[in-house]
C-alpha cells in the first residue's frame, strides 16, 4: 500500500516469446525505480507487471523468478493471445499507481527514466504526461528521431487519469496484427492533453526481428525528403477496422474537448 503523500508508478511490460531479451528488460526497469527518490529521500511506491500474451518459452518462469528476489515484479497472464494493445490496458487495469509507464520486453530504461519523469509530473500538475528522447539501436537519418520520440510506447510517463479518458490502447484485431496500437494511443494524447517534451536521453529501442524499427529500417535509412520520393512500402496499414476505430476515438477526443 502506497504511503500517503508520496507517489505510485508501474511499469507494464507487455510480453511474447521474450524469454532472449527479458532479463536485460526487466533488469532496466528494476535499476531504474531503485535510483528515484523524492526531495525528502523517500523511494517511489512502485511495481513492474510483465503481462505475459500466452508465450510458449520461458516468458512467465523468468518473471517468476525475478518476483521471488523482488517484490516489485508481478506476472499476470493473459487467458489467450490478444496482443500488446490488450496487455497493456491488462496491467493498468490490474494495478493502480498514479503515474504509468510502459516498456516493450526488448527494450530498455536507463536508470535516470522513472526519475526525470516523475520528477517532472510532480512539478507541474498542468501536465499530463512527459516524454524524452531515446536512443535507437540502428542506422538513422536524424530527420525521424523527433518523430519517433512523438509517437513511442516506452519514453513517456502519464498520469492514470488520461489513460482512461482516452479508452486506453485499441485492443481490436488489426491493430494487434499490424502493430499501429501505440502511434494511436500516442495521437489521442497530443491531441487531449497538455504535455512536455523533456531534452535528455532515458531509454533506447532496440531492433528484433519484425518489429517497428526491423519494418521500417529502409525508411529510417533515408531523410524525409528522399522518402517522400521514393516508391519504398514502409509496410503501414490502414485496414477499414483500423479506420474505424480511428475515427470513433477522434470524436470521443473532440466530445472531451468540447465539454472542457
Amino acid at each position: 500500500m502506497a504511503r500517503r503523500g508520496t507517489p505510485s508508478a508501474v511499469i507494464i511490460i507487455p510480453a511474447y516469446k521474450a524469454a532472449k531479451t527479458l532479463d536485460r528488460t526487466l533488469e532496466s526497469a528494476v535499476a531504474s525505480l531503485r535510483q528515484y527518490t523524492d526531495t525528502e529521500g523517500q523511494p517511489l511506491n512502485a511495481e513492474i507487471v510483465v503481462v505475459d500474451d500466452c508465450s510458449p518459452d520461458a516468458t512467465p518462469d523468468i518473471v517468476t523468478a525475478w518476483s521471488k528476489r523482488d517484490p516489485a515484479v508481478r506476472l499476470i497472464r493473459n487467458a489467450v493471445n490478444r496482443g500488446p494493445g490488450f496487455s497493456r490496458n491488462e496491467g493498468v487495469r490490474k494495478t493502480s499507481g498514479n503515474f504509468l509507464f510502459f516498456l516493450d520486453s526488448d527494450d530498455v530504461f536507463y536508470p535516470n527514466h522513472v526519475s526525470v519523469c516523475v520528477s517532472a509530473l510532480r512539478a507541474d500538475e498542468s501536465v499530463g504526461y512527459v516524454f524524452t528522447r531515446m536512443k535507437v539501436d540502428m542506422p538513422m537519418h536524424p530527420d525521424w528521431l523527433p518523430s519517433l520520440d512523438e509517437s513511442n510506447p516506452i519514453n513517456f510517463c502519464l498520469r492514470r487519469v488520461w489513460h482512461d479518458m482516452i479508452l486506453g490502447f485499441p485492443e481490436e484485431p488489426d491493430f494487434n496484427t499490424y502493430r499501429t496500437e501505440d502511434t494511436l494511443y500516442r495521437m489521442c494524447l497530443r491531441r487531449l492533453v497538455q504535455h512536455k517534451k523533456l531534452d535528455v536521453v532515458t531509454c533506447e529501442q532496440f531492433v528484433s526481428p519484425g518489429n517497428a524499427l526491423d519494418r521500417q529500417k529502409h525508411k529510417f535509412a533515408l531523410s524525409m525528403d528522399a522518402w517522400n520520393k521514393s516508391n519504398i512500402d514502409d509496410g503501414f496499414v490502414l485496414t477499414p477496422q483500423m479506420e474505424q476505430v480511428l475515427e470513433s476515438r477522434m470524436a470521443h477526443i473532440q466530445k472531451l474537448l468540447t465539454r472542457a
